[in-house]
């Protein structure tokens, strides 16, 4: 069962994917609610969501790597950026100790 938080969690995940207007940045967030709301994930689903995830969470830190040091202006996007790459590398290494426990 879903509660409230849990709903608001999503609807906020939806909230920054529109403001941030990025295809991966949303594939990322559209993941991390699929874990939200069902938390045991497969083991071949997690061994592929590793290396796709660790791709994201990299495109994502050059892209506020750029934008800190070449495109500067944008700091609310460049911020996201940051934290959504680090984020995914805290998932990602929880998924791979999901495949080696």
């Amino acid at each position: 069962m879903t509660d409230k938080s849990t709903l608001q969690e999503i609807n906020d995940l939806y909230n920054i994917a529109e403001f941030m207007e990025d295809e991966e940045l949303t594939k990322a967030l559209e993941f991390i609610t699929k874990l939200i709301l069902k938390p045991d994930i497969p083991l071949a689903v997690a061994s592929v969501e590793i290396v796709r995830m660790q791709a994201i969470a990299a495109k994502l830190a050059l892209q506020a790597r750029w934008m800190t040091n070449v495109e500067k202006g944008n700091t609310a996007k460049k911020n996201i950026y940051y934290t959504t790459a680090a984020e995914l590398d805290k998932i990602v290494a929880s998924l791979k100790y999901l495949v080696k426990v």
